[in-house]
C-alpha cells in the first residue's frame, strides 16, 4: 500500500548573501523581511531529508505542485532531473534509482532570473516574479502492484431536468487485475454505481440519472477505484460547454459570464506562497460579487481549482504567454505544448475549467501569431476536446481594410480587452466598443479586461467606479456579448509596477487593495447585475 509524505519542512539558503534558514513550505523568498533577499534573483537551494523504511519492489514518485521557474532536482548527491520552461505547472519525477532504506537527502536548486526560453518570457509579464517551492512537495512511496494516475473522461448522451446520462472512461495505469470501482455524490457520500470489474489500462463504465454540474448547483462525484490493498479516487462534475452560434451553453442552456480576474500572490507577507486561506477569501469576494466567471492569467494549484469546483465559479486558465515574444517561434509553440500537456493532465478532472487559454496581448495582427493560435488551438483540442480554447487581444479595435484578422477571432470565443481611452487611444469610447463587437461577427464575443490602472491613469477608485458604470451598460446592450471580466478584483504585487518597492511593488488596479480590504468600487461592482 503506497506511502504519502508531505515534505513541509526545509532548510533554505541562498549562498551568494550568506543567508540560511529553515522554511516551511509553500515558501517564495521574495516577501523575506531581509531586504537583500527580499529583492534577490537567482539560484536558492532548498534541502531536506525523508526516512523510507523499504525501497525494495517499490516504486517512488516526487511531486511538486510548482517550482518558480527552475528545478534541479538531487536525491543523495545524484541529479536526479530538471524542470524548465514553466514555473507554474505541477511536475513529478521518478526517483525510486535513487533511494536508498533509511534517511536521503533532497536538494533541489531553484532559479528565478529572468529566462529567454521559458513561458512566461523574460520578464515580460504583469504578475511577481517570486521565486521558491511555492506549492507543495509531496513523496509518494509505492508498491509495484499499486494503482497510478486515475484520469477520468466521459461523454454525455442525454440530459433531462438536471441529470444526465451517459459513459465514463475510466484509464488507469496498474497491473492487470480485479478491481472494485465505485461511483459516489461527494454531498452525500451516497453510492450511485458500484461494479467489480478486471481492468486491464482501461474501462467503459455506463451512467444514468447522475446529476449535472452548473453554476447554481455545483455537484460533484468521487470514482474510486479499490484493490485488494491500495485505492485510488478522482473526484469529478458532470456537464458540457459548447459554442453555439454567438451563445456559450452550458449544459445545453445560455450563459451570461458576469466576470472578475482575481490577481493571486498579491499578499505581501505570502507572495506567491499564498496560503489557501486567504484564496478562499478573494474567491469569496468573487462570488459575492456575483461573478460566474474568471480567468487565470497564469497556471494554479489544483486545491484553487477544488474550490471553484465546489462554488459553481467557471474558469479559464492560460498558458502565461503574455506580451512578448510578439511573434511565436517554434521555440515558444513547443513550450505552450508543454504547458498544454501538464493542464490537461493534471487539471482536466475540474469541471470549473471551461476554458483553456493559448495566449494574452501578443501580436494578434500578426500571421505568425495567428498561425501559433491556430496550431494550439488545434493540439488543446487534440488533447481535450470537453473544452473551449481561446486566445485574449488587445489589437481587436484596431481593424482596417488591409487587416481586418485578429488572432482572437480563431478560439471558440472572441475575447479582448478594452482599455479604449486609457491605454488604448480613442475618440468615441462607446461607439468604438460596438463596432469591435460587431466585428466579430457570428461568433460570441466576451470583453476580457476593462479598468483603471493607477498611478499611470489619474482619477483613483473614484474613476474606477465611473468606469464600471460606464462600460457595463453598454455591454449589456450587446446581443452577441456572453459576457465580461472586471480587471482586478485585488490591486496586484508585480515586478513592474508603478507604485511601491520591493514586496510593496504592485499595479493599483484592484477593487480590493493588496490585503483584500474592500474599496468603495467593490461595493458598486457588487451591486450591478
Amino acid at each position: 500500500m503506497r506511502k504519502v509524505i508531505n515534505l513541509k519542512n526545509w532548510n533554505f539558503k541562498i549562498s551568494s548573501l550568506g543567508f540560511e534558514k529553515t522554511v516551511t513550505l509553500p515558501h517564495t523568498w521574495n516577501v523575506d523581511d531581509n531586504m537583500q533577499v527580499q529583492l534577490y534573483r537567482g539560484k536558492a537551494e532548498y534541502s531536506t531529508a525523508v526516512n523510507v523504511e523499504d525501497i525494495e519492489n517499490k516504486k517512488a514518485i516526487l511531486y511538486f505542485g510548482c517550482a518558480y521557474h527552475t528545478a534541479e532536482l538531487y536525491i543523495n548527491n545524484s541529479f536526479a532531473g530538471i524542470h524548465t520552461g514553466s514555473g507554474n505547472t505541477p511536475f513529478e519525477f521518478d526517483i525510486t534509482a535513487y533511494l536508498k532504506k533509511g534517511e536521503n537527502d533532497i536538494r533541489v536548486i531553484i532559479d528565478n532570473y529572468k529566462k529567454d526560453d521559458m513561458l512566461p518570457h523574460s520578464l515580460d509579464y504583469d504578475w511577481a516574479d517570486d521565486g521558491g517551492l511555492t506549492r507543495n512537495v509531496i513523496l509518494t512511496v509505492y508498491d509495484k502492484t499499486d494503482l497510478f494516475h486515475l484520469d477520468v473522461t466521459y461523454s454525455i448522451e442525454c440530459m433531462t431536468n438536471a441529470l444526465c446520462s451517459g459513459v465514463m472512461n475510466l484509464d488507469i495505469d496498474c497491473t492487470p487485475q480485479t478491481v472494485n470501482i465505485e461511483v459516489v455524490d461527494y454531498k452525500t457520500n451516497e453510492s450511485v454505481v458500484s461494479v467489480s470489474a478486471f481492468i486491464d489500462g482501461s474501462i467503459s463504465l455506463p451512467f444514468e440519472n447522475l446529476k449535472l454540474w452548473d453554476i447554481d448547483n455545483p455537484n460533484l462525484y468521487v470514482v474510486k477505484i479499490k484493490s485488494n490493498d491500495d485505492q485510488i479516487e478522482k473526484r469529478i462534475g458532470l456537464r458540457t460547454i459548447e459554442v453555439k452560434c454567438t451563445k456559450v451553453l452550458l449544459n445545453g442552456k445560455e450563459i451570461y459570464m458576469k466576470g472578475c480576474e482575481w490577481m493571486p500572490g498579491s499578499h505581501p507577507d505570502y507572495g506567491m506562497a499564498e496560503p489557501l486561506e486567504h484564496s478562499i477569501k478573494c474567491l469569496s469576494q468573487l462570488k459575492n460579487a456575483g461573478c460566474v466567471f474568471t480567468r487565470f492569467h497564469w497556471q494554479q494549484d489544483t486545491t484553487i481549482f477544488d474550490w471553484c469546483d465546489e462554488n459553481g465559479l467557471l474558469v479559464q486558465e492560460e498558458i502565461p504567454y503574455w506580451g512578448s515574444p510578439k511573434k511565436a517561434t517554434a521555440l515558444q509553440l513547443n513550450l505552450a505544448k508543454q504547458h498544454a500537456d501538464a493542464m490537461v493532465l493534471y487539471h482536466a478532472h475540474h469541471p470549473s475549467i471551461i476554458c483553456w487559454g493559448v495566449g494574452n496581448e501578443l501580436g494578434a495582427k500578426s500571421k505568425q501569431t495567428i498561425k501559433y493560435v491556430d496550431e494550439m488551438y488545434k493540439y488543446f483540442k487534440s488533447k481535450d476536446s470537453s473544452r473551449l480554447v481561446n486566445y485574449v487581444s488587445n489589437t481587436l479595435h484596431y481593424r482596417t481594410f488591409f487587416q481586418k484578422d485578429d488572432a482572437a477571432l480563431h478560439g471558440d470565443i472572441a475575447m479582448w480587452n478594452e482599455y479604449l481611452g486609457l491605454w488604448m487611444k480613442c475618440k468615441d469610447v462607446k461607439k468604438t466598443i460596438i463596432k469591435t463587437h460587431d466585428s466579430c461577427g457570428n461568433m460570441p464575443s466576451m470583453v476580457t479586461e476593462f479598468g483603471l490602472c493607477e498611478p499611470f491613469f489619474k482619477g483613483g477608485d473614484e474613476r474606477r467606479t465611473e468606469i464600471l458604470l460606464e462600460r457595463i451598460p453598454i455591454y449589456k446592450t450587446l446581443d452577441n456579448m456572453v459576457g465580461y471580466v472586471w480587471f482586478s478584483l485585488n490591486d496586484y504585487r508585480t515586478h513592474c509596477g508603478e507604485a511601491g518597492e520591493g514586496k510593496f511593488k504592485q499595479r493599483i488596479h484592484g477593487s480590493t487593495d493588496l490585503y483584500a480590504n474592500e474599496k468603495p468600487s467593490y461595493e458598486v461592482f457588487k451591486n450591478i447585475e
